[in-house]
């Protein structure tokens, strides 16, 4: 049977299983089965069950559901309030100023918890009705909400980047650093949008009140106490990885321990909390779990087929230069991001793309930056869209998943033209990790 057989077939297979509803992760490893079985003596089974073992052997594994249990912690140690409080009281007197503190928020949020879901819901339960309250358009409001929270996979500690990085054979370590300044860029762009559309048309964002305009220095500096502890885990877990005293495993411990820190400050940390953050967590990584096992199956069975070098001659053949195969990547994210989550893409992807990027010259720290930007195309696009569905969630009654997708195109358009910035400024994700390594 030649490869191109094969290939339409498993693919023809995987797409069929997708539609009968059969989640992604028995997906992969029921269509591995299936073509092991098919094209290969079953002995060929211990093959995925060594890819399996020697996965599970990757200790950069264990930061996985570290991270995830540091996020579950802060989501409901109460950061997220006093964060928003401390930065409301400087921008909110602004014209536009609580979307504008929204993005802020969402990104200090971002270097702590580094999941898309959680940022989104909780300032999507306490942003989005100030905003409404006080007048703001429906759109504005909750694009930022959504755009600002999305930023997460970008924004070190990014769990995209970890498992990028196990996939990539990069160091997990530069990839967080390396997202600090695209993560800005995007920051920049929303902050910018927002700035020019209460200028041009003010009734989307009224101004502020008398008595907001009129608060107190002292008292926006003491407000500024809840940027203390966002600050302290922040540094515990970024300045850890750059300074090299720590492995990114070893930064997230640091992480949780600051995340309980919070709690107890706080006055959150009880059994019920951390009973749930740590069901959260094993739900989570459990998840996640089952499908690194499907991905490497599936991913296994094909190469020993011989599909990596048929889908590496494929694309190195096509006639756009380095240059244009890496925008067909791309191309390819953004149309798989429209069915499938970030992780089914990166394992089914990553494995025949990087080899091609490193063939075609380029950094793949860089490479890394990239996919995290497409992956925040693919949680604002339809009709999967995760982000959209995170805020409709929480929306109030009168606001559709429809008026959500309206209001993220003007920042999804902002997302690629930030993701076309750091494309021909590569700098932009290789001057930090460049500093790291003298």
């Amino acid at each position: 049977m030649s490869i191109e057989l094969i290939t339409f077939l498993l693919v023809a297979t995987f797409v069929a299983l997708l539609v009968l509803g059969l989640p992604l992760a028995w997906t992969m490893g029921a269509t591995a089965v299936i073509f092991t079985l098919g094209l290969f003596e079953p002995a060929t089974m211990f093959m995925t069950m060594t890819r399996v073992y020697h996965m599970m052997l990757n200790y950069a594994l264990v930061s996985v559901p570290l991270f995830v249990l540091m996020g579950c912690i802060l989501e409901k140690s109460g950061v997220a309030e006093q964060l928003f409080d401390a930065v409301y009281v400087w921008s909110g007197p602004l014209r536009g100023g609580l979307a504008i503190g929204t993005i802020v928020a969402c990104v200090v949020m971002a270097a702590m918890v580094g999941i898309v879901g959680a940022e989104i819901v909780t300032f999507g339960l306490i942003a989005l009705p100030q905003m409404l309250d006080r007048g703001y358009d429906k759109s504005l409001a909750l694009g930022s909400i959504t755009s600002g929270g999305g930023m997460a996979t970008l924004i070190p500690p990014s769990i995209v980047f970890i498992v990028y990085g196990m996939t990539a054979g990069v160091s997990i370590g530069d990839l967080f650093i390396a997202g600090i300044l695209p993560g800005g860029v995007l920051a920049v762009l929303f902050i910018g949008y927002i700035v020019i559309s209460v200028w041009l048309r003010p009734h989307l964002a009224p101004a502020a009140t008398e008595e907001e305009r009129r608060i107190p220095l002292k008292k926006k500096l003491q407000m500024l106490k809840g940027l203390i502890m966002p600050a302290f885990i922040a540094f515990a877990v970024l300045g850890s990885i750059y300074i090299g005293i720590a492995t990114p495993t070893e930064a997230a411990a640091l992480g949780c321990f600051g995340a309980l820190v919070s709690a107890i400050i706080n006055r959150r940390l009880s059994w019920y909390v951390m009973k749930e953050a740590c069901y959260e967590t094993l739900w989570v990584s459990c998840m996640l779990t089952w499908l690194f096992f499907g991905a490497q199956a599936i991913i296994g069975v094909y190469t020993l087929a011989g599909g990596a070098m048929f889908v590496k001659n494929t694309i190195l053949a096509l006639p756009f230069g380095p240059w244009g195969i890496v925008i067909v990547m791309q191309i390819i994210w953004v149309f798989l991001g429209m069915f499938l989550d970030w992780i089914g893409i990166l394992l089914l992807t990553g494995p025949m793309f990087v080899p091609i990027v490193e063939a075609l010259g380029f950094n793949l720290v860089w490479f890394g930056v990239i996919f995290c930007m497409n992956m925040h195309i693919s949680y604002l696009t339809p009709p999967f869209g995760p982000s959209v569905f995170y805020m409709a969630s929480v929306a109030p009654p009168g606001i559709s998943v429809t008026d959500v997708y309206k209001a993220n195109l003007p920042y999804l358009f902002l997302t690629f033209v930030g993701l076309a910035i750091v494309m021909i400024f590569q700098e932009l994700s290789l001057w930090l990790p460049s500093l790291m390594s003298h």
